[in-house]
């Protein structure tokens, strides 16, 4: 990643000029179960993957918003292409503010650009050994592995035999950061939704990650970067689920008002467009995906503010912005469901942007993340009846 300053960057431009890229190639990418060469060199000349990594590492330690809008405009184009730069530009964001400095500095200092990918949760274990672990297991969704020069890797730290337990009696989690050639990629990205995300099944065998290449997966003190990293790992991820589901969400609504337009029903004597059956659902759609930004936008702008005014996010705030990310994704669905009915048999053949889009999202509900539990633990929250290390 480049050294240069990246204050004066319009993010959300680059976005918009790095779009129609991901648009025309978002079936190319489908067809070949990752990002085609033309969009992940698109994306890194943009600096897009390194738009949440520390500015003392040449990325542009941008705020919440920014990165929603930019992971939103992504997906609108192409909901693959949005999810692979949310996931890579989180993944190489955490790796940047949490490992150690030196190692921070190891990974983004002598490229033009750097992107991580790769799965958090702790499915792999580390059994402790002098300076770091001995690291193996199996991982899947690795969403952007095929292009990362690194991958991540939860796990549970071992010691003599036993996992190694935090004060509050939970096992530690952490997450090792490992160069590509350390893992074993094993493909099988063989799904219905996003299916150009390359999102692809890999193993780390035995593998001795330095303790400087490790972070705890509920770190919120930044080693590199300023006060947004102490949001935590879990509401920073939010950030781009919610920016995707309402990118593909927006897609689903474009793809639809044009269409209906030029579309008859078999039986109809007047266009789609034209049926106040579609009319009433439109509008209420619309309402529907505007009513979760703008709760997105609300949620992460007091979590922002907190932290960048020096005070830890609190539970209610930590609860909100996973609630939002949740509702939009949900919302998002909803909206690709109303599209893809209204347009009949043109959602069903392909290639069909529509029926993209309706798979995409269904594919992103599926997602732990946005998980209905998310509902019940800030439910839990606003009752005062949350346990002090709930997962939010």
């Amino acid at each position: 990643m480049a050294q240069a300053s990246t204050a004066s960057i319009d993010w959300r431009k680059r976005a918009r000029d790095v779009a129609p890229v991901a648009r025309e190639d978002a079936l190319a990418s489908e067809r070949a179960g990752t990002l085609t060469d033309r969009v992940v060199e698109a994306l890194a000349q943009a600096g897009l993957f390194g738009i949440a990594v520390p500015a003392a590492l040449g990325g542009g330690e941008q705020g919440f918003g920014t990165q929603i809008d930019v992971y939103e405009e992504l997906s609108r184009a192409d909901g693959s292409a949005g999810w692979c730069l949310m996931a890579s530009a989180s993944a190489s964001a955490f790796a940047g503010a949490y490992c150690a400095p030196d190692a921070a500095r190891e990974m983004f200092g002598s490229r033009p650009w750097v992107a991580h990918a790769g799965q958090f949760a702790p499915r792999g274990q580390g059994h402790a050994v002098e300076g770091g672990y001995r690291v193996s297991g199996d991982f899947s969704f690795g969403s952007g592995t095929a292009y990362a020069a690194y991958v991540a890797a939860g796990f549970i730290p071992f010691e003599a035999g036993q996992p190694r337990m935090r004060d509050d009696g939970l096992p530690e989690l952490r997450i090792a950061v490992l160069p590509r050639e350390k893992v074993l990629f094993r493909g099988n990205w063989h799904v219905a939704g996003l299916q150009g995300t390359g999102s692809f099944d890999y193993g780390v065998n035995d593998q001795e990650v330095p303790e400087a290449f490790t972070f705890p997966l509920f770190i919120d003190a930044p080693r590199t970067g300023g006060a947004l990293y102490r949001a935590g790992v879990l509401s920073a991820t939010a950030v781009g689920h919610a920016g995707f589901a309402l990118g593909v969400g927006r897609r689903a609504l474009d793809e639809i008002e044009d269409l209906a337009h030029r579309k008859i029903r078999m039986g109809a004597t007047t266009s789609v467009a034209e049926s106040p059956r579609f009319q009433f659902g439109l509008a209420r759609a619309e309402a529907s995906l505007r009513s979760a930004r703008a709760f997105v936008h609300e949620a992460f702008g007091a979590l922002e503010d907190r932290v960048l005014g020096g005070d830890p996010p609190t539970l209610e705030q930590r609860a909100l912005v996973r609630t939002a990310t949740t509702w939009a994704t949900e919302v998002a669905a909803e909206v690709a469901d109303f599209a893809y009915r209204f347009a009949g048999t043109d959602s069903l053949r392909l290639p069909s942007d529509l029926q993209r889009a309706w798979r995409d999202i269904h594919a992103g509900t599926q997602h732990i993340f946005v998980d209905e539990k998310t509902y019940i633990d800030s439910a839990q929250v606003i009752l005062g009846l949350a346990p002090e290390n709930v997962p939010l």
